[in-house]
C-alpha cells in the first residue's frame, strides 16, 4: 500500500526559509536602526550648520551695515570740516558710492529738503527739493538710521542709510543719505549670493515686517511672507534652527539669525529631501555590497540545511511508501547523526509491529457498525462491488423495525439499542455462511444472499420477520419487522438496492410487519 505523497512545505525549506526570514529580519531592523540614526544625525547637521551660516551671514551684514554708516559719519565729518563747500560734498558722495559697500546712491541734503550733491549725477536730482515721506521722516533724526524698505520714485524696492550732518555749534545741516537697491547688485545682495551652497540650500533676509529684502528668487524681493514660523521667530529677534513647512509646502530645515543693526533675520535652509538624497543613496551602496555576501551565506544555508534534514526525509519516505517489505532495514539503515531523529528512528521501530496491527483493526472498524458488528455501508459498497466484478447474482433483503421509535419513546434508548443488538444477533444465526449481514443506520438493515432467487430471498426475510415477532417482547409489547426483497438483474446494484427500498416501502403502506418482493 502507498500513500498519497501530500505537497506543501518540507523541513530543508522550513529550515531556509526560518534562516532567511530571521536574517532579512535582522537587517531589514538594522538598516531601518542606521537609517533612522543617520538621518536623525544629517538633519541635526544640517540645521546646525544653517544657523551656522545664518549667524554667519547675520554678522557678516551687520558689519556690512556698522561700515556703511561709520563711513557715512566719517564723510559727514570732512564735509562739516570743509565748510560743506560743493566740492568737497561732491567729492565724498563719489566717493562714497564707489566703495565696495554696494550704494546704488548717495546724497547730501539740506535742512530745506534740497540735493547739493548726488552721486551719480546722471539721476538729476542735484538742486532739485525732496519732498518725500521718508524725507520728512528723518529731518528731526539726529543719529544714524536704516530705513525701512521703500519703492523709490524710479520704482525700486530699496533702503537708505542716513548720517546727520551738525556744524561746529550743533546746528543741524542737513543730511547725508545712501541708498541701496535690494533688487539690484548691491552689498546685500552680493553678499548672500557669493556664499557656496549645494542642494538647495539657499538664503534669504527679511526686515521687521516679515518683508522679503533678499531672495534668491528676485521676483519675491519685496513681498511679505505670512505664516512662516521661522520668519516669525527672526521678527522677535530670536536665533536658532527649526524644521518646518514653507509657504510653498516644502518640508524645510533652516537656521535663522536676527540682525540687530537694522532689526532684519537672515535664513538659512535645506530641503529635507535634498538633505537626506546622500542617506538614500548610502543605504543603496549598503544593499548592493550585501548581494554576494547575501548569496553565499545562502549557498551554505541551502548545503547545511539538506544535511539536517536528511535524515528525516529518509524517515518520512519510508513512512510515505506505507511500511513495505524490508521496512525495518530501511529504517535501521538511515543515518541519523543528530538525538531528534534518532529517537524518530527507534518509535518507528519500535512501533513497526503496532502499526501494522492497528491498521488491520481500523481497517476492520471502518466496515463495521460499532454496536452490532454488523457490516456499514461502506462494508456494503466492497462487496456490491465485488459481486458485480464477479458477475455473481445476488438478492437483497430491506429490513425496517416497526415503529422503532415507538419502542425509544417507551422504554427508553437503552431498550432501543437492545433491540437492534438482538435483530443482528437473529440475523446472525438465520445466516449461511456467504451471506453478507449490514445496518445501514438507525433501525435499517440489509442483507445480501449471493446465489439467491426471488422466492429464497422471501423465504429467508420471512423467518426473519418471524423470529423478531416471536422473539422479542419488551414489557409484553410486540417488536415486528418490514421487509423488502429484490434481485440484481445484472445491471446497476444501486439500483436493486432502490427496488428492495420501494418493496419495503409497500410493506410499510400495506401494515407492517410483513414481506414485500420487487416485481421482475
Amino acid at each position: 500500500m502507498r500513500i498519497r505523497r501530500s505537497a506543501g512545505i518540507n523541513l530543508r525549506h522550513l529550515i531556509l526559509l526560518l534562516a532567511v526570514f530571521s536574517a532579512a529580519v535582522m537587517l531589514a531592523g538594522g538598516m531601518a536602526g542606521a537609517y533612522q540614526v543617520q538621518r536623525h544625525q544629517l538633519m541635526a547637521s544640517t540645521l546646525e550648520a544653517n544657523e551656522a551660516f545664518a549667524t554667519k551671514l547675520a554678522r557678516t551684514t551687520s558689519d556690512l551695515l556698522l561700515r556703511a554708516q561709520n563711513n557715512l559719519a566719517y564723510a559727514a565729518g570732512l564735509m562739516v570740516r570743509a565748510g560743506m563747500t560743493p566740492a568737497v560734498q561732491q567729492a565724498e558722495v563719489d566717493r562714497l558710492r564707489h566703495l565696495e559697500l554696494g550704494f546704488n546712491a548717495v546724497t547730501v541734503v539740506d535742512m530745506q529738503g534740497v540735493v547739493r550733491a548726488v552721486s551719480p549725477e546722471s539721476l538729476g536730482l542735484k538742486g532739485r527739493r525732496l519732498d518725500s515721506a521718508l524725507w520728512r521722516g528723518l529731518v528731526d533724526e539726529r543719529v544714524s538710521t536704516i530705513s525701512a524698505p521703500f519703492v523709490t520714485v524710479l520704482g525700486n524696492l530699496a533702503i537708505v542709510i542716513s548720517q546727520p550732518l551738525f556744524d561746529q555749534a550743533g546746528r543741524p545741516l542737513g543730511r547725508l543719505s545712501a541708498t541701496m537697491y535690494l533688487r539690484a547688485d548691491g552689498g546685500l545682495r552680493r553678499l548672500a549670493s557669493e556664499q557656496y551652497f549645494r542642494d538647495g540650500t539657499y538664503v534669504y533676509v527679511v526686515d521687521s515686517s516679515g518683508r522679503l529684502l533678499y531672495h534668491p528668487e528676485t521676483d519675491r524681493i519685496g513681498t511679505v511672507v505670512l505664516n512662516n514660523s521661522v520668519i516669525e521667530a527672526v521678527r522677535k529677534g530670536r536665533s536658532g534652527q527649526m524644521r518646518l513647512v514653507n509657504s510653498r509646502g516644502v518640508d524645510m530645515l533652516a537656521g535663522y539669525a536676527h540682525v540687530a543693526a537694522a532689526d532684519w533675520g537672515v535664513v538659512v535652509q535645506r530641503p529635507v529631501h535634498a538633505a537626506l538624497k546622500g542617506l538614500n543613496d548610502l543605504m543603496l551602496r549598503v544593499l548592493r555590497l550585501a548581494v554576494w555576501p547575501a548569496l553565499a551565506l545562502l549557498t551554505l544555508l541551502w548545503l547545511l540545511s539538506g544535511w539536517i534534514s536528511r535524515p528525516l526525509g529518509e524517515l518520512s519516505r519510508i513512512v510515505r511508501d506505507g511500511y513495505q517489505d524490508g521496512d525495518l532495514q530501511r529504517i535501521a539503515a538511515v543515518n541519523c547523526w543528530y538525538l531528534e531523529a534518532r529517537r524518530l528512528r527507534g518509535g518507528l521501530l519500535e512501533g513497526y509491529g503496532q502499526v501494522r496491527t492497528r491498521m488491520g483493526e481500523l481497517h476492520s472498524a471502518a466496515h463495521t457498525d460499532p454496536l452490532t458488528g454488523l457490516g456499514n455501508r461502506r462494508g456494503l459498497e466492497v462487496a456490491l462491488k465485488a459481486l458485480e466484478e464477479l458477475r455473481r447474482p445476488f438478492a437483497v433483503v430491506a429490513l425496517d423495525i416497526d415503529f422503532f421509535k415507538r419502542v425509544n419513546d417507551r422504554h427508553g434508548h437503552d431498550m432501543g439499542d437492545r433491540v437492534i443488538a438482538g435483530l443482528a444477533d437473529l440475523m446472525r444465526a438465520q445466516a449461511r455462511q456467504d451471506d453478507a449481514l449490514f445496518r445501514l443506520g438507525g433501525e435499517e438493515f440489509l442483507v445480501v444472499l449471493p446465489e439467491t432467487g426471488l422466492d429464497g430471498a422471501a423465504r429467508i426475510a420471512e423467518r426473519l420477520r418471524a423470529g423478531m415477532e416471536r422473539e422479542w417482547m419488551p414489557e409484553g409489547e410486540g417488536v415486528t419487522l418490514s421487509a423488502g426483497v429484490a434481485v440484481w438483474d445484472g445491471g446497476d446494484a444501486e439500483q436493486t438496492l432502490k427496488a428492495a427500498d420501494r418493496a419495503l416501502y409497500r410493506a410499510k403502506q400495506g401494515g407492517r410487519n410483513r414481506v414485500e418482493a420487487a416485481g421482475p
